[in-house]
């Protein structure tokens, strides 16, 4: 192990190398945080130019581009609640009415931190548990991602609101709009009322945008309209936020504060990493859940909580390393990212799998250092960045909100280059502004619409390899175990709900 840690170090120290590895984070930063252009849209743009470099350097722009991007995600949800990439959605709820507050500059920096050790704790699983994680990561069949999936839904619906039933709706609601489009086993259209536009199903951004960017200017205008925070607002410019310098700093006390949330959000992280496919958006929302459920002050989660940043930056950074083990030690990817990175190390004639450990010993130590060394640079870099852009949540509001519905459009038109894409984030922002109003929750729908094609497609392939054989779901240990979680977990948060809930 040593002798392949000195060899894999020895590969990395090299000025290129190093070079690389700060352009793809820094490209990645950038990336993630314009709206609509994904870390995986990065790794999709930079591919092609990684054939021209040598195979550390053009792993390591790869893996820049991942952690970057998934930092960059962040920026616009702090500034504009307009989530740069889909799992950043989560970073809205806390950060952007910091950024109201005139607190940009300490929202960002407490995702800036919270995502970096996040990040580098979880490539520590990376290194020490990827080969016993893998063969657990084998027994994981569609039986078992059917009830992984449940789990998150019903855990999500019944935690997420005040009152379960809401939760229930919004899940609900999110289920239904993840079967528009068409059926993928027997190719029939559903619920498209004859707009060929709709054959492949809403687009996450636009969904996102309108849902959780375009309905707040909704809420906004409406606020203004309506005079209701005149009281709140007649010692101040009513077109400016006031901002002190302390405002955007993050104290020692602060953060160690959040430590706790960080190292726990950390935990479901990578334990949903560690399932291919499953994604960064429902660790970094089951973390946030969970930071809520166990808070001292949950109250303030909505308000601009820093625990609640460190939650969904932690536990959607957390998935990195852990989904990164089927690659390197199966040869199978657990994400799109992941997939992409396959395709650079396919590109410089490396195939991971099984035996890629005992052939290529160096290789692969020399991929677990650039991770590390990755993240220092999004540390460096990302807190040179934010320093340049948390001035602009101290813009007018009347600017402050053209430039968010600008953004809007630009966000949900690039991703497909589709008109109608920006017309359904206008009709999703109608939605999402009417289900403000009726208190349900924005995220538990989005997280619903996310999981709900994977529920369908997991639970069509268990019924068909059991020859539906319902049984299938409590005869296999994992699945079962899920199920116990399930029905426990939802009994504990409603006896947590009722000791905590007002009377009316």
């Amino acid at each position: 192990m040593i002798e392949h840690f000195l060899g894999g170090l020895s590969m990395v120290l090299v000025p290129q190398n190093l070079l690389w590895a700060g352009v793809g984070v820094s490209c990645g930063m950038i990336l993630g945080s314009i709206p609509g252009l994904t870390d995986n849209m990065g790794i999709v743009l930079f591919l092609p130019f990684t054939y021209y470099l040598g195979p550390i350097a053009g792993i390591a722009m790869l893996m820049g581009l991942t952690k970057g991007g998934n930092f960059g995600g962040s920026i616009p949800a702090i500034l504009f609640k307009i989530p740069g990439t889909p799992q950043a959605m989560v970073t809205c709820l806390d950060g952007y009415p910091l950024a109201q507050e005139g607190k940009s500059g300490k929202a960002m920096k407490q995702a800036l931190f919270s995502s970096v050790v996040a990040d580098a704790l979880s490539d520590l699983i990376l290194i020490f548990l990827a080969a016993p994680v893998a063969l657990i990561a084998l027994k994981i069949g569609p039986p078992e991602y059917t009830s992984i999936i449940i789990f998150s839904l019903i855990v999500i619906s019944v935690a997420a609101s005040e009152y379960p039933v809401r939760g229930i709706i919004a899940t609900v609601l999110g289920l239904l709009l993840g079967i528009v489009g068409t059926d993928l086993e027997y190719g029939t259209t559903r619920l498209i009322f004859n707009t060929l536009d709709l054959a492949d199903g809403f687009h996450i951004m636009p969904m996102v945008i309108g849902m959780l960017a375009f309905s707040e200017v909704l809420l906004q205008l409406e606020k203004e309209y309506s005079k209701r925070r005149i009281e709140k607002l007649s010692a101040k410019d009513p077109d400016k936020i006031e901002v002190r310098s302390e405002d955007h700093s993050l104290r020692w006390a602060e953060f160690k504060s959040t430590l706790p949330t960080i190292f726990r959000s950390t935990g479901i992280g990578a334990a949903i990493g560690i399932i291919p496919g499953i994604g960064t958006t429902v660790g970094s929302y089951l973390s946030y859940i969970m930071a809520k459920q166990s808070s001292r002050n949950p109250e303030n989660f909505g308000k601009g909580s820093l625990e609640g940043i460190a939650a969904a930056e932690a536990g959607n950074n957390a998935v990195n390393g852990p989904n990164l083990i089927p690659l390197v030690t199966l040869g199978i990817p657990g994400n799109l990212a992941a997939a992409l990175i396959l395709g650079g190390f396919m590109m410089k004639g490396l195939v991971p799998g099984p035996t890629f450990m005992q052939t290529n010993g160096d290789m692969l130590y020399a991929l677990f250092i650039i991770l590390f060394i990755s993240n220092l640079f999004t540390l460096g870099i990302g807190y040179y960045y934010i320093k340049k852009v948390n001035r602009v949540a101290e813009v007018p509001k009347s600017y402050l909100y053209t430039a968010i519905i600008v953004f809007s459009i630009i966000g949900s038109y690039v991703g497909y280059a589709s008109m109608f894409d920006v017309y359904i984030m206008l009709a999703f922002g109608v939605v999402g502004y009417a289900l403000t109003k009726f208190k349900i929750n924005l995220p538990t729908v989005i997280v619903a619409f996310f999981l709900g094609p994977m529920l369908e497609a997991k639970l069509r392939q268990a019924l068909l390899i059991s020859g539906y054989d319902v049984t299938v779901f409590i005869t296999r240990p994992i699945s079962l175990a899920f199920l116990v979680f399930t029905f426990a977990a939802v009994i504990f948060l409603i006896k947590r709900k009722k000791s905590v809930m007002p009377a009316d």
